[in-house]
């Protein structure tokens, strides 16, 4: 009898080990889901801080100002004259062939624009284009600088893939603009909503040497707001995690997604060690 028992513990013992491991292993996994960078501008300085624990933070350069008034939080504020984001090359903004990804942010347009510039961009900076690159952009389908904002993506050999959404949003009020690949179809989102959606843009785009930048197109800059920009790699944000990112905030959503993948696996644990 008391060897049944202690074989009972002991059992029990290796049963949770390994439940605790493969929660480890869930959470580890759960954490490669995690955007690659987030800036969310909520403190003033000469740098933009990147939340996600990756180290990609952003040197502010030109006419820029920070607000306290953002869209969450504070916010920086661009004057369309030189004022751009640059953040340092690195394989986490490189999207090969057959790799998901998502880029977002909120932007708030305050003024014209001769020339359409870029909100989030890699690469088209002060030193020109470098291909493969990708970009939420400040154009219609044509291009052209009327209000429009669409997802641009070029291939290596200089062919473009390019959706807008088909309605404008210089009205100075926030608007949240989403860009993603899943499976090689190009989607655009438009607070929420999906505007347009192009197939077969299955290759390389962002590697290459180049930086990201926001705010610039070559020699062309944003008059306009610019808050919470998130970038995924390996992962395209549904249509539901989308609009619950748009109403909740980066901070709250990256939270509650952290708490609801770590709660379903140790519920899921929980009833499989009962």
């Amino acid at each position: 009898m008391y060897k049944l028992v202690i074989r009972s513990i002991l059992l029990k013992h290796r049963i949770f080990f390994s439940l605790f491991v493969l929660l480890t292993s869930a959470v580890i996994a759960s954490a490669a889901n995690d955007p690659v960078a987030a800036w969310l501008f909520n403190k003033k300085s000469n740098t933009v801080k990147d939340i996600s624990g990756n180290g990609h933070d952003g040197k502010i350069s030109g006419k820029v100002e920070w607000i306290k008034d953002g869209r969450f939080d504070g916010a920086l504020s661009f004057e369309g004259k030189d004022g751009w984001i640059e953040v340092k090359n690195h394989k986490d903004f490189h999207f090969p062939k057959g790799t998901d990804f998502t880029l977002a942010c909120w932007v708030k347009i305050t003024g014209d624009h001769a020339q359409p510039p870029m909100l989030v961009a890699k690469s088209y900076g002060l030193q020109g284009q470098k291909q493969p690159w990708y970009a939420l952009y400040y154009a219609n389908q044509g291009k052209q600088s009327d209000g429009d904002v669409s997802f641009f993506c070029r291939d290596a050999g200089g062919q473009s893939f390019h959706i807008a959404a088909g309605q404008k949003i210089n009205d100075e009020k926030w608007h949240h603009v989403v860009g993603t690949r899943a499976k090689g179809t190009m989607y655009l989102y438009l607070d929420g909503v999906v505007k347009s959606e192009k197939k077969d843009a299955d290759f390389d785009v962002g590697t290459h040497d180049g930086d990201l930048h926001m705010m610039t197109h070559a020699n062309r800059f944003m008059n306009a707001v610019l808050d919470e920009v998130v970038i995924y790699k390996g992962k395209a944000l549904s249509i539901e995690e989308i609009n619950q990112l748009m109403k909740s905030g980066t901070e709250a959503f990256l939270s509650v997604s952290a708490k609801e993948k770590i709660a379903a696996t140790w519920g899921g644990l929980k009833l499989a060690y009962q």
